[in-house]
């Protein structure tokens, strides 16, 4: 009985161990997802906080 009790918990706690790791991953990846969206904007700054061109020196 000790046998089959201590053979439950190890395959309980490698389930839980998996899950976690499964949805770390999936964590990472939206991460990335997000970060490849912010990297791929082109046109997201707006004009307002741009400086004036130099004047040409006359």
């Amino acid at each position: 009985m000790k046998k089959v009790v201590s053979i439950a918990a190890v395959a309980l706690m490698a389930l839980g161990l998996t899950t976690y790791v499964v949805e770390n991953t999936a964590n990472e990846f939206d991460f990335m997802k997000d970060l490849s969206k912010m990297l791929a904007c082109d046109g997201c700054s707006t004009t307002e906080d741009r400086r004036d061109p130099p004047k040409p020196i006359a």
